[in-house]
């Protein structure tokens, strides 16, 4: 009985003795302190247990294994989180000069700006409001830190003359191979670039916008985006420049990660058009006809979460997207259930940390053919505004956005197959990290 129930022992103790190392490794002092102290707790409890007399003694560690066992059985045998992202219909295509993007950047003097506030009165009294507010690279916002708002404006800066170039002339001469040679070569060539997340959909005409509304493109122009396939790729942010959100080192993580983005976009649609057939680049700044999070739900690279975009297996919403469009013949992935409906509707951490109050707290609601939490733009993008950076508090506080590393790897592994982990890990991220964490001091 002894031996048994030593096993048992010897599992959590080792369970918190790499919860602890790790936890020092990413400077979580509080988890390390709560880990270690767990990690005393339970050898305290194992060493008194051997002082027990005899008869004692056995049922003792007999009882600590039944509970070791019971325990693992609710956690891994509990209901498997399967909820699927559902929809309700066939969504209408989004206008992009409806995007709270688009929309600011129409100036009060333009033709821009009469032409949209005369077929959406009803926005602009609330984005006149917001307007009054700082701009994000605005003076009032750079005397804050005139070095990194230097970096942002010059990584802003740096995509700027490639947005012309998202498409080009196509190589007569077709290279043909199998969709299967083309799907692994591009995928090879993704992960070389340095992204080890990809994967491909057919468009779906839903989620390409129905006109311009901004980049270098005619304003309001129809588009009319035929490539059957989407090539949808993420990149990760650097957790230490995410962890000082909201303060400017997440603006600067930001653009570095859509000029990666940017890179793999035109060098991989460039050779793809050398192979024979068509295909664009998306890019930031902005020139994207299709809305990525979407499409990368249906390239199977993540499920979309509480708060509004892709949370993606091994890094959580803590990545930027790529878009590549094409004919190119290629084999499609498919949509990928690991827990994240169920696991958001549990935590809510992204809604009571965020500053704005712009995340729900409560269930999903339907908006445009799909059931799914909506985000309050305008209070999100005013807060921005008062920030001057794109805040991603939501992102920093979010349990996925953990390193990618052996031990977050088995609990990301963990809750998508078992709801009662996930009660577990919700509990366990507060009170090992936080239910408020702070802003973290950036590596520069």
């Amino acid at each position: 009985m002894v031996f048994i129930g030593e096993i048992g022992f010897l599992a959590i103790l080792f369970f918190f003795l790499f919860f602890a190392f790790y936890s020092s490794k990413e400077k979580e002092e509080k988890a390390f302190r709560r880990s270690l102290l767990f990690f005393l707790l339970f050898l305290t409890i194992n060493f008194s247990f051997f002082f027990l007399p005899g008869s004692i003694k056995n049922i003792a560690f007999f009882a600590a294994f039944l509970i070791g066992l019971a325990s693992v059985f609710m956690i891994y045998f509990a209901q498997e989180p399967r909820s699927e992202i559902r929809t309700t219909g066939e969504p209408k295509k989004i206008d992009e000069r409806d995007t709270i993007f688009a929309r600011f950047e129409y100036d009060e003097k333009t033709q821009k700006y009469k032409d949209y506030y005369e077929r959406k009165p009803n926005l602009k009294v609330k984005d006149d409001e917001i307007r009054k507010l700082p701009d994000l690279l605005s003076p009032e916002h750079k005397k804050k830190d005139p070095v990194l708002y230097t970096l942002i404006e010059t990584e802003s800066a740096f995509l700027k003359p490639y947005l012309n170039k998202v498409t080009g002339k196509v190589n007569p001469e077709k290279m043909e191979m199998s969709p299967f040679d083309n799907t692994r070569h591009i995928k090879n060539i993704i992960n070389y670039l340095g992204s080890d997340t990809c994967g491909i959909c057919e468009v779906d005409q839903s989620y390409v916008y129905s006109h311009v509304g901004r980049g270098p493109e005619p304003y309001g122009a129809e588009i009319a985006l035929t490539h059957k396939y989407a090539i949808v790729f993420a990149l990760p942010m650097d957790l230490a420049m995410i962890a000082a959100a909201p303060k400017p080192p997440v603006y600067v993580e930001t653009e570095r990660k859509y000029l990666e983005a940017g890179k793999i976009a035109l060098i991989v649609s460039d050779f793809i058009r050398c192979l024979g057939y068509p295909a664009r680049a998306h890019l930031a700044g902005s020139n994207y006809q299709a809305m990525l999070s979407p499409l990368g739900w249906k390239a199977g690279i993540g499920e979309i979460g509480r708060i509004g975009i892709l949370i993606t297996e091994r890094y959580g919403p803590r990545v930027r997207l790529g878009l590549v469009t094409t004919d190119l013949p290629l084999n499609t992935d498919s949509p990928k259930i690991f827990g994240v409906q169920d696991f958001c509707q549990k935590c809510q951490k992204c809604a009571v940390n965020c500053p704005a109050q712009a995340i729900p707290h409560g269930n999903k609601t339907e908006e445009n053919g799909a059931i799914k939490w909506v985000i309050n733009r305008e209070s999100c993008y005013q807060f921005w505004r008062k920030a001057g950076t794109d805040c991603a508090t939501c992102i920093y506080v979010c349990p996925y956005s953990k390193p990618n590393n052996v031990f977050h790897n088995f609990i990301r592994d963990t809750i998508s197959r078992s709801s009662t982990a996930q009660r577990v890990a919700v509990w366990a991220d507060d009170y090992f990290y936080g239910h408020n964490p702070l802003p973290k001091k950036p590596p520069f």
